[in-house]
């Protein structure tokens, strides 16, 4: 039932971004809180994989943001990090230059298969080493909330050697 209700309102999600009626609340919000909370919703999912998230304490770095909706981008990334980490570490950094804030979400679990790196932003799209119960939307919806507002994402794996998500917003956002 949970995954039922977790599918519906991902499809509404996404169906309001293709509408253009998802609200986003362009403010100043600081990369590490945005960072922690995220952390924190995935804390219990975490524990049951004994999987830790490190996320360290940096000069703070603004981008403009709405908060709700780039903590569910990162959500969905640390939980795909987490899902393929076996055990390990998800990390986290980020840093900020003249033109852009850039965020890094990784772990040195199995990695992608290269023919699934193409796809894996793709709606219901599952790579061949996808975990059981995923449905193929959570990079999708990431995807489509970052560069709503102004970002961008990419990602670089190998098999047996983990993967990075790169998120980067462009400074001034809107």
């Amino acid at each position: 039932l949970s995954r039922l209700t977790y599918l519906a309102d991902a499809l509404l999600l996404l169906s309001r971004i293709d509408a253009g009626i998802l609200p986003l609340e362009q403010t100043d919000t600081d990369v590490y809180t945005v960072l922690m909370l995220a952390a924190d919703q995935i804390r219990e999912l975490c524990l049951k994989a004994d999987v830790s998230v490190r996320i360290p304490e940096m000069e703070e770095i603004v981008i403009s943001a709405d908060l709700e909706w780039t903590m569910e981008a990162v959500i969905n990334l640390m939980k795909n990090c987490m899902e393929h980490s076996d055990g390990g570490t998800v990390r986290c950094s980020y840093a900020q230059n003249p033109l852009y804030t850039e965020i890094l979400i990784w772990d040195d679990g199995e990695g992608f298969a290269k023919e699934d790196l193409p796809h894996l932003f793709e709606r219901f799209y599952r790579g061949k080493n996808a975990g059981e119960g995923g449905i193929g939307i959570g990079l999708a919806l990431a995807k489509e909330i970052v560069e709503k507002q102004d970002g961008h994402i990419t990602v670089d794996s190998r098999e047996g050697e983990g993967t990075v998500f790169f998120l980067r917003f462009l400074k001034g956002g809107r």
